[in-house]
């Protein structure tokens, strides 16, 4: 029993409208040869392989590549490495692409010098980054968040109590399980004192310099500091960050061109231009280029 929806199954469905919103143009196998960086348990991958000839996903951390996950196509393989140091000759993809992945990583420049080798003359990448947006309702909505959060935990004692009494021989309950995200934490005093004020998301030493470090322009500057121009950006769907639904409010955002993340459509410096007519059907629908 919960007073939401659980946030691991409203992730899983967030994910699959903002790569609807990308890739749902792109027609099958037209991206090529692919790779992803931090791809956890390759859930966006099983999203996204259909566009590519072959895909890599990647990952640093191996027990996110071991946690389960969807099934994948024949044409994905999983990998563990490090984005700073990828196993991979020069030249070896067409397209390569990220998900709410480069602001986890503290010292991004190898990251993009790896990328940059690692793309063909003539390949694309995308990274879909948080906004300010997505920053902005993570802070309003963050002891909203640990109030229900709260009651959530009380509900779900109680309900798994009930159960034991009707049935003392079923033993314990089993906590939801997405098969994709994993929300079980253990709560401990140390855990409860790191929550009382909300904490950066990514790898940044506060929230003032996150919410200025996730604007467009923040971002678009470290591209072209790494040598990569963005030829275009993506407005995505919008959403609290937190499960919770206020759809009619989400949908009103939305035709107001707020976004939670964008993505970022980029190409190294003096690269020609792409042809980036798969990403046309994104744009009409979210709307323009350069959110706040």
């Amino acid at each position: 029993m919960r007073i939401r929806e659980p946030w691991p199954v409203a992730r899983t469905r967030q994910r699959r409208r903002e790569c609807a919103a990308v890739f749902d143009g792109v027609p099958s196998g037209a991206l090529g040869d692919g790779l992803e960086i931090g791809g956890g348990d390759a859930f966006v991958a099983s999203l996204v392989a259909s566009h590519c000839r072959s895909l890599v996903t990647t990952d640093s951390y191996r027990p996110r590549l071991a946690g389960g996950g969807p099934a994948l196509p024949v044409n994905v393989r999983r990998l563990v490495c490090d984005a700073a140091r990828l196993p991979f000759k020069d030249a070896s993809f067409d397209f390569v692409f990220s998900s709410s992945v480069l602001e986890h990583i503290r010292d991004r420049g190898p990251v993009y010098r790896e990328l940059r080798r690692c793309l063909r003359p003539g390949g694309v990448m995308l990274h879909i980054m948080p906004s300010r947006i997505w920053k902005t309702l993570q802070l309003i909505f963050y002891y909203p968040h640990q109030v229900v959060g709260g009651i959530d935990l009380l509900l779900d004692a109680l309900a798994n109590a009930a159960k034991r009494r009707r049935s003392p021989a079923a033993g314990p309950t089993q906590a939801l399980d997405t098969n994709r995200w994993s929300d079980q934490r253990k709560l401990t005093f140390k855990v409860i004192l790191q929550n009382v004020l909300p904490q950066p998301h990514g790898e940044y030493p506060g929230n003032l310099s996150e919410l200025r470090g996730f604007g467009v322009r923040a971002w678009e500057r470290e591209f072209a500091e790494a040598g990569l121009r963005a030829h275009r950006i993506l407005l995505l769907p919008l959403y609290s960050g937190y499960g919770f639904g206020f759809e009619r409010l989400r949908r009103l955002g939305e035709r107001w061109g707020l976004s939670s993340h964008n993505a970022f459509v980029l190409t190294p410096e003096g690269a020609p231009s792409p042809a980036l007519c798969w990403f046309e059907r994104a744009m009409r629908a979210l709307g323009p280029s350069g959110p706040p």
